[in-house]
């Protein structure tokens, strides 16, 4: 075990390393979680023809998740929501809420740049909201004091209901959101790992070390091990800092059990592996410090935007998904989510065994596949 306490100490007698590792990813991914963490408050411009008991109530209830502006018919919404004085505007024209009551299909007029999501929330909780009133028209028959108290009975049971998973997790969709996504910065400090296993490994076949072990005891075999057991040991020290540090800083939970602790923690260490593989693999082929460098930048850009640690997969293009769904990241998140949601470990089985076999490929050709001399 030489090699691989000679590794330990090469990390920690530096502090250059000692700052990368450990303490830039830390002080990153508080910051982007704390910066991507504030409440998005949506302006939204509101036009108001109908002027009924439900048009009236229904903007009551946008009033408590937006900040609504009133306006009226002169007013041009769509200049508005052009100039960004809005990120968006509703029109109730007149006669909805008759419509609505007589069982015909009536949407709210959405005013909102094209070619954007900017107002989907918004959109997505009008539609729904229309949605659950068009039903309960239905039901009433047109009777409009039937519907206003089905109307009152929904929003009871909608808006006063707390979240209570039937899982093991007790907290709210929205805690185990920010838990994944503070996950996917995580993701992004444990890949500085792989630039660092890279340079290890280079520095000593630039240095001719690599070459001299042929004629020593030690196997190239053993070399390679000891370097990745290293590695994976300073990342494992590196995830429980990253998860133990993080959320004592942002109170974001991983779990709210020491078993889903571990189970989250788990799921770090495999993908610890997969970039100390990645990493190993990296240094092992390539024979310049600028070959690797190139090459990890390469890969570590693509993997963390495609696999969703920077903003949901949601947003992008199909095909960018597709692309990302063989992304070790895209499976360490899904992973994640899945044990945070309290599914257990067993759920995210698939995503584990995807990783593991992954980082079993990268050292099984970095061990078998020889790569030219690059000392000169």
């Amino acid at each position: 075990m030489t090699i691989f306490l000679n590794c330990i100490r090469r990390v920690f007698q530096k502090g250059w390393s000692l700052l990368f590792i450990f303490v830039i990813p830390i002080l990153l991914t508080v910051f982007l979680i704390v910066a991507t963490s504030q409440e998005v408050q949506y302006k939204v411009g509101i036009i108001d023809e109908d002027n009924t008991l439900f048009t009236q109530d229904f903007i009551e209830q946008l009033k408590g998740q937006y900040k609504i502006i009133n306006l009226t018919s002169n007013d041009d919404v769509k200049s508005m929501v052009i100039n960004s004085e809005l990120d968006g505007g509703l029109l109730f024209q007149q006669g909805f809420t008759e419509s609505l009551l007589n069982g015909k299909d009536v949407s709210v007029l959405i005013y909102d740049l094209a070619g954007t999501d900017i107002f989907g929330p918004v959109k997505v909780y009008v539609s729904s909201y229309v949605s659950s009133a068009k039903q309960i028209a239905r039901a009433s028959g047109g009777d409009e004091k039937i519907f206003y108290q089905g109307m009152d009975d929904y929003k009871n049971s909608a808006f006063n209901v707390t979240y209570e998973s039937a899982l093991k997790y007790a907290g709210s969709e929205r805690d185990v959101s920010n838990a994944v996504k503070s996950l996917g910065f995580i993701a992004s400090g444990m890949i500085f790992l792989m630039t660092f296993s890279t340079s290890l490994i280079l520095q000593d076949k630039l240095s001719g070390v690599y070459d001299r072990i042929a004629v020593t005891p030690v196997s190239r075999f053993s070399y390679l091990i000891q370097n990745m057991l290293a590695c994976f040991v300073i990342a494992a020290i590196q995830s429980v800092l990253l998860l133990s540090i993080i959320s004592s800083i942002v109170d974001f939970p991983f779990g709210q059990t020491p078993e889903q602790k571990q189970e989250v923690l788990l799921v770090c260490l495999a993908f610890s592996l997969v970039c100390v593989a990645l990493g190993i693999a990296i240094s092992r082929f390539s024979n310049t410090s600028l070959m690797a460098g190139s090459l990890s930048t390469l890969l570590y850009f693509p993997m963390l935007m495609l696999g969703g640690c920077f903003w949901p997969r949601e947003i992008m293009p199909k095909f960018a998904q597709q692309i990302g769904d063989f992304f070790p990241t895209t499976w360490f998140l899904q992973a994640g989510r899945d044990v945070i949601a309290g599914k257990g470990i067993a759920a995210s089985s698939q995503q584990l065994i995807y990783m593991l076999s992954f980082a079993t490929l990268l050292i099984f050709v970095s061990v078998v596949v020889r790569s030219e001399k690059v000392r000169t």
